[in-house]
């Protein structure tokens, strides 16, 4: 691995790696219950809780049976639950290609199902980039704690680390840790603008 200007690069997955559609996702769920359940229901019972930070979805299916009558199995309920999620196949290449003289690492909010979805979906290769998830540390973004955390897990210095993420109050988060930090704005502005900061993109 060469010389990088950066002790890490640190990306998000929806939005950035992962394509999502949470109306998608919202939509089919509500096909399952009640005829009076709309996904804008379905959504307002899903933000009750913080999944993203290690209580188990289970509950949430627990909670769509007995509250809106989703009338599906745990199985079929994976599959719903994933239903809205895509890897970008071109963007997982562009990560593989700068993990070759990179420090390359992830960090998502996200739970374990989701997780163990677009892990498979990548053929195993997002868990290659150094992975730090919500719902394993029990912070979400944009808290200042949840940047702290992934530092210190990882041991970087962050102000030497770049975060990329399609969220500006995320990238804020970042920075108020400490990070340098962008809103990713597409794959050919990454290369662009890593190329202009002197990264190897491998």
């Amino acid at each position: 691995m060469s010389s990088s200007p950066f002790q890490a690069l640190v990306f998000d997955l929806g939005g950035v790696v992962v394509a999502h559609d949470n109306a998608v996702l919202f939509t089919r769920l509500a096909s399952r219950c009640r005829p009076d359940w709309r996904p804008e229901d379905v959504a307002a019972l899903f933000r009750q809780s913080r999944w993203g930070t290690g209580t188990p979805i289970r509950l949430f299916h627990a909670q769509l049976a007995e509250t809106a009558g989703y009338d599906a199995s745990w199985d079929v309920f994976i599959e719903d639950w994933s239903c809205h999620l895509d890897v970008d196949a071109s963007m997982l290449a562009v990560l593989q290609r700068l993990a070759g003289r990179n420090r390359v690492m992830i960090f998502s909010n996200t739970n374990q199902e989701h997780w163990d979805f677009v892990r498979k979906a990548s053929g195993g290769v997002l868990a290659d980039f150094e992975p730090y998830l919500s719902h394993e540390i029990g912070y979400e973004k944009p808290s200042l704690r949840s940047f702290q955390v992934v530092a210190e897990k990882a041991g970087i210095d962050p102000g030497s680390c770049i975060f990329f993420d399609d969220l500006p109050a995320n990238v804020e988060g970042a920075r108020q840790a400490g990070f340098q930090a962008e809103v990713f704005l597409g794959e050919g502005w990454l290369l662009a603008l890593l190329a202009g900061r002197g990264v190897a993109l491998g």
